[in-house]
């Protein structure tokens, strides 16, 4: 029977996110003692927790989320483990010397960081691709990449001023889809079907999304 698997955090207080963005605010507006009902205002950025990147968010007159084919947020997937225990590069040949992926293919990648989120070097310490590897994925032709760790590019405490972002133009100035902050360690070195519900914000450069794998077991 086919098993559901959740890749993805919850919003919460406290949640880790890179300093460039503000932490999240959840404030309840409706309470059951007052109103017998419950509702609640978000106070969020794009950028946090598991997330879409859409190609607008670094690329000039990219596709924005509402833009952005539903096609490209389910469809086969396979999740490679690249264990690292430090900041350091992925390359192409760590990626494609795994396994065979076709063009429509997403790739997920376990670097073990998952088991790492709320750390502190969750945020500054983080492996991360190399731009060849984003290269990679292009030229393949895949249509998603994804990952556990907080961003596919070098960690924020290694940037040097006027830091190019490369990773995240190659990937997005090609359309591909970037996925941030996911929990892949129950899909390690699988495939599955992988169903990606990012909210369809109008113009919106990213969004959080609930990230659900399915499994043949």
């Amino acid at each position: 029977m086919p098993r559901t698997v959740d890749l993805s955090r919850p919003l919460e207080t406290g949640m880790p996110h890179a300093r460039t963005i503000q932490a999240p605010e959840f404030t309840p507006t409706s309470t059951w003692a007052d109103d017998r009902m419950r509702v609640m205002r978000l106070n969020i950025p794009t950028h946090i927790g598991t997330h879409v990147d859409a190609p607008s968010h670094f690329v000039e007159d990219g596709a924005t989320l509402d833009q952005v084919p539903v096609s490209t947020l389910v469809g086969r997937a396979y999740c490679i483990e690249v264990l690292r225990d430090d900041p350091v590069p992925i390359t192409a040949a760590d990626l494609k010397s795994a396994v065979d992926l076709e063009p429509g293919d997403a790739l997920l990648i376990r670097t073990g960081w998952d088991d790492r989120y709320g750390e502190p070097a969750y945020v500054d310490s983080h492996p991360y691709l190399a731009v060849d590897a984003a290269r990679w994925a292009v030229d393949t032709g895949l249509r998603l990449i994804g990952m556990d760790t907080i961003s596919p590019d070098l960690p924020m405490s290694m940037r040097p001023a006027n830091f190019p972002y490369d990773v995240h133009r190659t990937l997005l100035g090609a359309g591909t889809l970037i996925v941030e902050n996911l929990v892949l360690r129950e899909i390690a070195d699988r495939w599955s079907t992988l169903f990606v519900g990012v909210l369809n914000v109008s113009g919106g450069d990213g969004a959080p999304a609930r990230a659900l794998a399915v499994l043949d077991d």
